[in-house]
């Protein structure tokens, strides 16, 4: 919500109360776990009635609070009233005067309200902040107000700087909880529970389910416990290791309590213990990092070898977060197939993601604001390979190891995996105890599946930053891109792999370097190198009247088979706004068919990417929060102003078969998509392939940032369509880069083929051109087979923007296309 609109949304919220303003939160705890308690002190002089306050917390930049907690009682002067989480430890438990819903994390904001007057608050309420200055911050300390401050601040709508009247202490440190200015009083003191007797196997025992308890956090912490359980998984060896072991309660002991964990991590490495083994230990309870463990042994024996426990069932989604802790610790077995939904951190720290199905991006499948997004956190978990550190020679997934030929792609299904729970890095996962089972459901293909080829095949690449240098060997590192010239020769050598095996007659380029069209720029090598690896010639189109196409470093290009197809038009861009700034100029051309004479103008485009609106952006282009990001308003327009520039045939050609291609950094059911949509255009992929497609994946989900959309006259000739999955489904590690890779993986993980080229997918047309369909050279303009001059008065059209025309068309060409009429179009 904008800043500006906060008064009508809040109107009530900001009411003031001078009248009532005695009651201020003097302290605020946000320790581990759910160690959190917010203290309210009566800084006035009469006695207070607290049944009419309530505390709010609007969580996430909300305007409507989340979770409330209604004071009691009768405060007098001086006096103090502390809430507790309810899962916060013994300590703060024994200062608390009420238990509440205080769900919060460092940028959610608190409210304390009498009736609807704001007494007092911290944070600012409709705004998402991690709210910290000069190092006092809400998130992980303990918050005392200053002695100076005696009244509340009764705006949450202002800027908020929590040091201005707080002073900031460590995390979990309560030494003062209860106590302001002076005044409190002291809980008595628990007296310690006595160290239980370690006793023999068979003895009794507390349970695991005690320890685990129906909370986030262990409620026996600092306790010391004997337990006797089923050694699960063996983690105790090994440089890197998790440095214990994981143990579960007989199946005869467990409690039948679905709210509470029957398995628990034990930190411990000098007894040696193996799977199966029936172990009686001691030591004290603790939360590491959140997670539950037992660790400090202070005995333990094994009782027995070779038992086992029954493993609980899991399915995706879980209906609460809470359903993932009642079986932390635990064996257990999922009841359904799983599929890899994210890979992005499988070679950096040996994991991967899981869901119950590939998610899309909501504005994908569903108009913007209608579609709900995916809660990754229910439907999602990771399997983890149990060794700490980062970048690893060996990563254990898919079997046989992670390698550039042996890959583990988004979309594998895996069979009922099986392991035991473990909680680290505010994730929970799950480390196999089991093979893992690999079903090959989205393999890799060596070139694109198209149920037709077509006669004329057209391509929409993002190369994700191809940049030369200075194309002779140096000028490393540039903007964007390789860092070095060995990591671009690794980078072109994989982008050409992908042009060459996608078979395609004319292939449109996002992000390639905008450093002119001489023999050393980035579009003549990339050419060069496609030509000769493929054997046969290629040509990039020129745009004579400038040295480069528009302002930004990156820029787009088209290049393609002289024996296919031939220019016929003016290469055009224009630099009009709205791509004057952020939306990259198009470029479109008009390309004459060999086989057919059949023409085609075909227009590449990059949209303004989705970030970075801040302050600077006008409404429209804000991000509004119904999934398209910022900068909408931008992308739209460009749509519709490309659109009205293609009606002018920018390209001297009046052809009415049109392509438009490229990454439109806008998913297949948002506003620039449609706008182009109603322009006329047919959105082939949502046509070929339905609503759930893809060529890109972030933060799990996916969705179609490059398209092909086709003038009414051309869809009517496109015959498949497909978006080739050979970057958006790979591990990242598999790309050019060599930073964060040993000797080894930078050998192991590289190979000179399409996969990780990019990280966006190419999208290829297919098209049956129509023999004798000319476009518009019986209609007046020169017949380009011929070199002939237009008649008197129907001169060509002049260039428009920056351009450049084209040569006559060679002979050599039309003998080619006789011959080529004589001969299957594919070989």
């Amino acid at each position: 919500m904008k800043r500006h609109n906060l008064a009508i949304a809040l109107s009530a919220l900001l009411t003031s109360g001078a009248a009532n303003a005695d009651i201020i939160i003097s302290e605020y705890i946000e320790g581990s776990s759910n160690n959190k308690a917010v203290e309210f002190f009566n800084a006035g002089s009469a006695d207070v009635d607290l049944s009419t306050y309530v505390l709010e917390i609007y969580s996430n930049g909300s305007t409507e609070a989340g979770n409330t907690v209604p004071l009691e009682g009768t405060l007098p002067p001086n006096g103090l009233f502390v809430v507790a989480h309810p899962s916060a430890n013994e300590s703060i438990l024994a200062i608390a005067d009420k238990t509440g819903n205080l769900y919060y994390n460092g940028n959610d904001a608190l409210v304390l309200k009498d009736g609807e007057v704001v007494i007092d608050s911290m944070g600012q309420v409709g705004v998402d902040e991690d709210w910290a200055s000069e190092g006092v911050a809400m998130a992980e300390q303990t918050l005392r107000r200053k002695d100076s401050i005696t009244s509340g601040d009764t705006d949450p709508s202002d800027v908020y700087e929590p040091h201005v009247e707080f002073d900031s202490y460590e995390r979990d440190d309560i030494s003062d909880l209860g106590f302001h200015l002076g005044f409190g009083e002291a809980p008595a003191e628990p007296k310690p529970e006595p160290a239980p007797e370690f006793g023999a196997c068979g003895d009794s025992a507390t349970l695991i389910s005690a320890v685990q308890g129906s909370g986030f956090s262990s409620p026996m912490v600092d306790q010391e416990v004997v337990v006797e359980a089923i050694v699960t998984a063996d983690h105790q060896g090994g440089s890197g290791s998790l440095g214990g072991f994981f143990l579960q309660e007989e199946d005869a002991d467990q409690d039948g309590d679905p709210a509470t964990s029957e398995g628990i991590f034990v930190y411990h490495q000098d007894t040696d213990v193996s799977v199966g083994d029936r172990v009686r230990l001691a030591g004290p309870v603790s939360e590491y990092y959140d997670s539950t463990q037992i660790s400090n042994l202070t005995d333990i024996t094994v009782c027995s070898s070779g038992e086992t426990v029954s493993a609980a069932a899991l399915s995706l989604p879980v209906s609460a977060m809470a359903d993932f802790e009642a079986i932390e610790g635990m064996l257990v077995t999922f009841d359904h197939a799983v599929v890899v939904n994210s890979v992005d951190t499988l070679s950096r720290y040996g994991e991967f993601a899981i869901s119950n199905e590939r998610h899309y991006t909501p504005t994908q499948v569903a108009a913007p604001g209608e579609a709900e997004e995916p809660n990754l956190g229910l439907s999602s978990m990771l399997i983890d390979d149990a060794m700490s550190g980062s970048n690893p020679d060996v990563v254990p997934f898919p079997a046989g190891n992670l390698s550039a030929l042996n890959s583990l792609r988004v979309g594998t299904e895996i069979t009922n995996p099986t392991g035991v729970i473990n909680y680290s890095f505010s994730e929970y996962r799950l480390v196999p105890t089991e093979e893992l089972q690999y079903v090959d459901t989205n393999p890799r293909t060596d070139s694109p599946e198209l149920a037709d080829e077509g006669d004329l095949r057209i391509a929409s690449f993002n190369v994700e930053n191809l940049y030369n240098g200075d194309g002779q060997g140096g000028g490393f590192p540039t903007d964007r891109g390789a860092d070095t010239e060995a990591e671009y020769q690794r980078q072109l050598a994989k982008i050409v792999a992908a042009i060459v095996n996608m078979n395609a007659d004319i292939v449109g380029l996002n992000e390639i370097e905008n450093d002119g069209f001489g023999e050393n720029s980035a579009i003549a090598q990339l050419t060069a190198e496609v030509s000769a690896e493929s054997g046969v010639d290629w040509a990039y189109v020129v745009f004579e009247g400038s040295d480069f196409v528009g302002s930004d470093s990156i820029t787009n290009a088209m290049i393609y088979r002289t024996d296919r197809v031939a220019e016929t038009g003016t290469a055009v861009f224009t630099t009009d706004a709205p791509f004057d700034f952020g939306n990259r100029p198009p470029i479109a051309q008009t390309f004459h068919d060999l086989l057919n004479e059949d023409e085609v103008t075909v227009v590449v485009n990059h949209f303004r990417s989705k970030g970075g609106c801040s302050d600077s952006a006008a409404a429209g282009d804000q991000d509004s929060g119904d999934g398209q990001g910022c900068w909408n308003a931008t992308r739209v327009q460009a749509a519709e102003t490309m659109l009205d520039w293609l009606a002018g045939d920018p390209t001297g050609r009046d052809v009415e078969d049109v392509l438009v291609i490229g990454d439109l950094n806008a998913y297949g059911m948002e506003d620039p998509i449609q706008a182009l949509i109603d322009g006329g255009m047919t959105d082939l992929q949502m046509a070929e392939l339905g609503a759930e497609n893809h060529t890109y994946l972030y933060q799990g989900l996916s969705g179609s940032l490059d398209h092909a959309l086709a003038s009414a006259s051309l869809s009517d000739k496109v015959v498949a369509v497909a978006n080739w999955h050979i970057n958006a489904d790979e591990p990242v590690a598999l790309d050019y880069n060599v930073e964060y890779k040993s000797e080894t993986n930078q050998a192991n993980f590289y190979n000179a083929d399409p996969y990780r080229s990019s990280d966006h997918d190419p999208v290829i047309v297919a098209i049956a051109t129509v023999e004798g369909d000319t476009g518009d050279n019986d209609g007046g303009d020169p017949d380009v087979d011929d070199g002939g001059s237009a008649p008197p008065g129907e001169e060509e059209m002049p260039n428009i923007d920056h351009a450049t025309t084209s040569g006559s068309f060679p002979l050599w060409l039309g003998l080619s296309a006789l011959f080529l009429a004589l001969v299957r179009r594919r070989a």
